[in-house]
């Protein structure tokens, strides 16, 4: 079974164990309840929602903001005997909900409106909601559809949309948020128990099964993952910088770079940028060659050294000893060079055709390339012994299988994914199957056995692995550019090109998809 129907079987195993216990709750028939019935109920069972004494809810009434902290703080819990004073001059010790303002004050939860006031009795909006229950229940993601009554500089925005983003609110049927409008006990009611309970959420095509956690303003020419941290290196080519982020804390640096760049590789703690002095050119007979790669501290992004090359180079790997692998840009029929970067020395050249993008075995030992200017394409490996390139073996296969440019390995090392959907064995090269769809971006969970691809759309396929057996989508807000999946974390990372709004620009996103089954 996928992972992916796991999470949902699991959320609704949990729904109908909860559900079929509060069917037993006496207090869950409030005589005024008709809308929202089953998620008071839920409350109730909870002992979150207690009523008033004459045995109602009076759902249509304003929750007022003393009585939401109230409601929120009893499902979340306090410590009642170390209760320090927030400060508010119209709420005091022994007040209704007191404690509850309180505490929820001191965690950030919640905060006054001013002039040491917290107004516990005032009628709360839309907007307050959103706020209230994104920061008591660490709610993130962001919803880029909006809503045209929220502006993107409203100090609402951000919860509203991390609000929606979690499919707790949908919205009004004209497409309104309405964050003005005060909200009743009723709809207080729902949401809370659709953060508390998914099975309470209510079906949006809208909302990806992914969490849009991040935009960038960057147009990404080439991406590698480092192989332990959550940490991503990227040349932007809006900037030609190189850049680093983290896809946890969203924290991002960047460095300029001295010449134009185009591809990366990291190896061991370091980064590998390919830099360029002249244009790509089918032949160079009259114009020498040149370009640089530079090595910088992936933890710093310190420059620690430029190497200039007689060569123009296009696509790079590096190895842990230092080892740097660069495929020729130009002269139709050129090398791809082994350097060492410790200090600039060629240690090995073999033939290429120029623009092949090269792939480096999990092991270091093979180098496997695929061409881009010749028809047929095709794909072949070099070993690595001692640090140096041995000559190609070539694929047993020219023009049998279309191929495209895109080619990733396993992270075993053994399997060859090419972007037209066949699979080959990086040892052999020999054809092993096919999927049924190409892509531009693979990614693999070696541990559950998935395959995920996508081909520049708002969706991800999932596919048994190594079986190749179709299991599942996955939607997400923006097309994908990237994949990559996170071991330590079981988390399928994808890079998309989103965008806000009815906005035609388009923004790096930082999407994710959790696959937490516990």
């Amino acid at each position: 079974m996928d992972k992916f129907v796991k999470q949902v079987l699991v959320s609704l195993a949990l729904f109908l164990v909860v559900f079929s216990s509060i069917q037993q709750v006496s207090a869950a028939g409030f005589k005024d309840v008709s809308n929202f019935k089953e998620e008071i109920k839920y409350l109730t069972g909870l002992k979150i929602i207690n009523g008033y004494p004459d045995g109602t809810y009076r759902p249509e009434a304003p929750i007022l903001r003393v009585q939401a902290v109230m409601m929120i703080m009893r499902d979340l819990g306090m410590d009642k005997e170390n209760i320090k004073n927030p400060g508010f001059t119209d709420i005091k010790p022994g007040d209704m909900g007191y404690a509850e303002v309180a505490f929820a004050t001191e965690l950030g939860i919640i905060s006054g409106k001013g002039n040491n006031k917290f107004d516990p009795n005032g009628k709360m909006t839309r907007a307050e909601m959103s706020k209230v229950l994104v920061n008591a229940y660490e709610l993130g993601g962001m919803y880029p559809a909006g809503f045209p009554d929220v502006s993107p500089k409203s100090w609402s925005e951000p919860y509203i949309s991390a609000l929606a983003a979690n499919n707790v609110t949908n919205g009004y049927p004209d497409g309104t948020f309405r964050p003005n409008v005060t909200i009743n006990r009723g709809q207080f009611a729902a949401f809370l128990a659709r953060i508390l309970n998914p099975g309470f959420k209510p079906y949006s095509p809208a909302v990806a099964d992914t969490f849009l956690e991040d935009s960038l303003n960057l147009q990404v020419l080439d991406v590698v993952k480092d192989r332990k941290k959550p940490i991503l290196y990227m040349i932007d080519g809006l900037s030609n910088r190189l850049m680093s982020y983290n896809y946890e804390t969203y924290e991002l640096d960047s460095v300029e770079l001295p010449y134009r760049a185009e591809r990366l590789a990291y190896a061991n703690g370091k980064v590998y940028v390919t830099l360029h002095k002249m244009a790509h050119t089918y032949w160079t007979d009259r114009i020498p060659e040149t370009g640089a790669y530079a090595v910088y501290d992936a933890r710093s992004l310190k420059l620690l050294n430029i190497w200039h090359l007689e060569l123009d180079p296009f696509d790079i790997e590096a190895t842990d000893q230092g080892q740097v692998f660069i495929s020729g840009g130009s002269n139709q029929h050129t090398l791809v060079v082994g350097y060492d970067s410790k200090n600039g020395a060629i240690s090995s050249a073999q033939s290429i055709y120029m623009l092949g993008l090269l792939a480096l075995t999990p092991d270091q030992k093979k180098l496997m390339t695929i061409s881009t200017q010749i028809s047929p394409r095709d794909i072949a490996s070099y070993d690595i012994v001692d640090g140096k390139l041995q000559p190609p073996v070539d694929s047993p296969y020219h023009g049998d299988f279309d191929m495209s440019p895109d080619l990733s390995i396993s992270p075993d090392g053994k399997y060859l994914l090419n972007g037209y959907g066949h699979i080959y064995s990086t040892n052999t090269l020999g054809y092993l199957g096919s999927l049924d769809r190409s892509f531009i971006s693979s990614a693999v969970d070696m541990k559950a056995g998935e395959l995920y691809t996508s081909r520049n759309l708002k969706l991800i396929y999932a596919y048994d692995f190594p079986s190749l057996q179709s299991s599942y989508q996955i939607t997400t807000y923006g097309d994908v550019l990237t994949l990559f999946y996170d071991e330590e974390s079981d988390v399928l990372l994808a890079l998309t090109k989103v965008r806000f709004g009815k906005s035609s620009y388009s923004y790096l996103g930082i999407e994710k998809m959790y696959f937490n089954v516990d």
